[in-house]
């Protein structure tokens, strides 16, 4: 196993390009830093989706319910205020479209649901009731589409719900044996990505740790990824960084390299740093959570802080 280590040099000042590089009129963005430390102690974040046009982070929180915005310089903001209605899980933006999806799991009987919030107005716009789909729905993770549709994942049913906010319309878009929940704990289905070609969704199985290629845009074809090369840790969120996927595990990060149309893979493994969720990409390169999940869960000590930090590219070789 590689070592996974927090990149520590800061990324150059991007400058936005034009046709006569002395114009005045050039915007300097904001670079983004190799790490975010959040203010929270006890937010427990767990979603993390980037926003290339305001240039920012936005991680969601299993305790209290809250979305935080962090910007490029690092300075928080309240997106959405806590008022322990959900544990808000996995998140994805629409950037065209300036939407925020995220999934909003059961608390105190209230049924699981996609959120889906103007990022603008930061208002809700749209709320997908999942359990009109099929009894005791559950939310896990999502991906997003070319055309801006949700694919959620449901980690205690072998179900795949596909999302149209355009519509408000929900379906479920495949279940196979494959997506069971082996333990009844809900630790059946997990991350998801959409594959770069726009033909898959690529699905995390946790346990067992695995992985699966669902086809698009009808979901009629399942598979199970053949994996060779390091042992795949249980995968949390995934997420696609050019043709290559990443997945992110309690203490480690998996570069998935794909072969023969992701009818197999090869893993290699980063760890040694504890605490991880989910991934996003931002400028490039990779940005993943320490969230504490697992000893949230566990109802163990948490350790703090929580934070964003960005994955050293070098760790994989």
């Amino acid at each position: 196993m590689a070592r996974l280590t927090l990149v520590s040099v800061t990324l150059a000042v991007v400058v936005a390009t034009t046709a006569c590089s002395d114009s005045s009129d050039s915007p300097i963005l904001e670079p983004l830093q190799s790490r975010y430390v959040l203010s929270s102690e006890d937010s427990v974040p767990e979603g993390i989706a980037f926003d290339p046009v305001e240039r920012a982070f936005y991680v969601t929180s299993l305790q209290g319910s809250s979305i935080v915005r962090v910007a490029a310089d690092g300075t928080e903001s309240t997106f959405r205020p806590a008022d322990n209605r959900a544990q808000i899980g996995g998140a994805k933006i629409d950037a065209d479209a300036r939407r925020l999806w995220v999934c909003a799991q059961q608390v105190d009987g209230m049924d699981s649901r996609v959120w889906v919030y103007d990022l603008t107005s930061e208002e809700l716009t749209n709320e997908f009731l999942l359990g009109a789909l099929t009894t005791n729905a559950s939310c896990n993770d999502l991906a997003l589409d070319a055309d801006g549709v949700a694919y959620v994942t449901d980690p205690a049913n072998p179900f795949i719900y596909r999302l149209d906010a355009r519509t408000d319309a929900g379906e479920i878009l495949a279940s196979d044996p494959l997506f069971n929940d082996l333990t009844g704990a809900g630790l059946g289905l997990n991350g998801i990505a959409v594959s770069p070609a726009g033909d898959a969704l690529l699905v995390a199985k946790f346990f067992p740790a695995g992985l699966l290629r669902v086809s698009l845009p009808d979901g009629g074809t399942i598979t199970q990824v053949a994996l060779a090369g390091d042992e795949l840790p249980s995968p949390d969120g995934l997420v696609f960084l050019n043709e290559d996927l990443y997945a992110v595990s309690g203490e480690a990060v998996s570069r998935i390299r794909p072969e023969a149309g992701f009818s197999s893979a090869m893993v290699t493994v980063a760890g040694q740093i504890s605490g991880l969720s989910t991934a996003t990409t931002a400028d490039d390169a990779i940005y993943v959570v320490k969230s504490e999940v697992v000893n949230f869960v566990l109802g163990a000590p948490l350790e703090t802080p929580f934070e964003i930090f960005r994955v050293d590219p070098g760790a994989f070789d």
